[in-house]
């Protein structure tokens, strides 16, 4: 089995779509669920209209509400927990949006990642896997709509997938599990499918040089990758971050660099190419920073805290954990990194690691993701605590300023949407669609249908 040469297009679309893991109950990140101290920023444009998000069709020739995004379906991906009694299904999230969830008393495992395999195996379609917290990652088969499940495979007891994503024909499942090198801990794991071959032994990543004393990637769980270059990154929960390429002689991967600064779990990693060319690893944590790396060295060019002060004295680091980051490529305006965090804001960021933008969303920003709409103009999405989903511009237009906020999508008020918590990943995919995970053990595929009037 090799990894390089693969046929196919097999790849996650939308980076940045799943962020970090964060376990509110054994992580030593606090975090106070009163958001009343964040402020809520303007009202959006449109409001959704719940006829038409729900099934795409509304009767009511002067309805005012928005008639933008439509819900293609709701798959059930994830497995309930054993003990339906409890009231921990949000994991510390605020949570407002629970009116409609739990009627039958059932809380399902959170789905932590989802990524899209756009297959050129006969018959060629586009095929949805999710990772979840009940350590089984699943393949859906979006043929018809119907969006049924094709197959579904265990880490073993007591796994959680962390994350997962594709490239090159190739799915990348990082989990946290059990090993028998040392029993009863709980380590982090990468294992990688050949979707050519899936039958095939998955390859793994190993901290030993070849002794297989350490048959695993990690100490503790792998909670953010960058796996489509060389090389590939991971950074884990104990604030850990290393470089790694495959060993074709011992087929399994090997590392090459190993990264310290971090001091919490790690929640985001992207890739920028500097103006000499050379590759910059941004990283982000909950430990509320984000590092700058040049990634051939392996040494920390610039750190952002929430001290960080601009030229004119103002503070523009985070204020709470930082939970995803993208990269945006913003052609003749430049590249730029936006980042997301718990203290309710999303901030752009230039090449120089200055801060250009940022907004307030009145809730923890949980998972981030660009999708383009119908035009092929870039939207964000933004997936909160609560459950809702914020929508908005990008581009500075004669209609619109950068960022604007267009629509909140809700449960609460569109009778669909994601419950019990937050919204964990969004994922974008073809032809204006995007890919949620929550909380609630839920992937909801989207699609944006109406023009926003940019």
């Amino acid at each position: 089995m090799s990894y390089r040469g693969n046929r196919g297009r097999g790849k996650s679309r939308g980076g940045g779509g799943g962020g970090g893991y964060i376990n509110r109950g054994n992580s030593n990140h606090q975090h106070n669920n009163d958001t009343s101290n964040i402020p809520s920023g303007p009202a959006p444009r449109f409001a959704p209209c719940k006829y038409f998000t729900s099934s795409g069709a509304c009767t009511n020739k002067k309805c005012s509400f928005g008639h933008q995004v439509k819900l293609h379906g709701s798959i059930d991906a994830s497995s309930p927990q054993p003990n339906n009694n409890n009231n921990n299904g949000n994991n510390g999230y605020n949570n407002n949006n629970n009116n409609n969830y739990n009627q039958n008393n059932v809380v399902a495992y959170a789905i932590s990642s989802v990524a899209l395999w756009e297959t050129t195996i006969p018959p060629a379609s586009l095929k949805i896997f999710s990772g979840s917290h009940d350590g089984f990652w699943r393949l859906w088969n979006t043929a018809g709509g119907t969006f049924a499940k094709e197959f579904e495979h265990s880490m073993g007891p007591s796994a959680k997938i962390l994350q997962i994503e594709i490239s090159n024909n190739h799915l990348f499942c990082a989990f946290e599990g059990l090993c028998n090198k040392v029993p009863k801990v709980a380590v982090g794991m990468i294992h990688v499918w050949n979707l050519s071959n899936p039958a095939d032994p998955p390859l793994e990543f190993h901290l030993d040089d070849g002794t297989g004393f350490s048959p695993y990637a990690a100490a503790r769980g792998v909670t953010a990758m960058v796996v489509d270059m060389e090389p590939i990154v991971s950074g884990s929960r104990d604030g850990v971050i290393r470089c790694w390429r495959f060993d074709p002689t011992a087929k399994r991967f090997a590392v090459m660099n190993t990264l310290h600064g971090h001091a919490r779990e790690i929640s985001g990693l992207v890739v920028t190419t500097a103006a000499n060319g050379s590759k910059i690893l941004w990283s982000s944590s909950i430990d509320r920073t984000m590092r700058l790396w040049d990634l051939e060295s392996g040494k920390c060019q610039y750190l952002i805290s929430a001290d960080t002060k601009n030229a004119t004295g103002n503070v523009v680091g985070h204020t709470d954990a930082i939970t995803s980051m993208l990269v945006w490529d913003g052609k003749e305006h430049g590249n730029f990194v936006l980042s997301a965090s718990l203290d309710g804001s999303v901030k752009a960021w230039s090449a120089n690691a200055e801060c250009v933008a940022s907004e307030t969303h009145g809730q923890g920003v949980v998972s981030i993701s660009l999708v383009n709409d119908a035009s092929n103009r870039p939207l964000l999405m933004c997936g909160l605590e609560n459950g809702n989903i914020m929508i908005r511009s990008v581009l500075q237009t004669q209609k619109t300023p950068a960022f604007c906020l267009l629509m909140t999508l809700s449960s609460r008020f569109t009778n669909v949407g994601h419950t019990n918590g937050p919204v964990k990943c969004i994922r974008a995919g073809p032809s204006a669609t995007f890919y949620t995970g929550g909380n609630d053990g839920k992937v909801n595929v989207w699609q944006v249908i109406g023009d926003f009037d940019l």
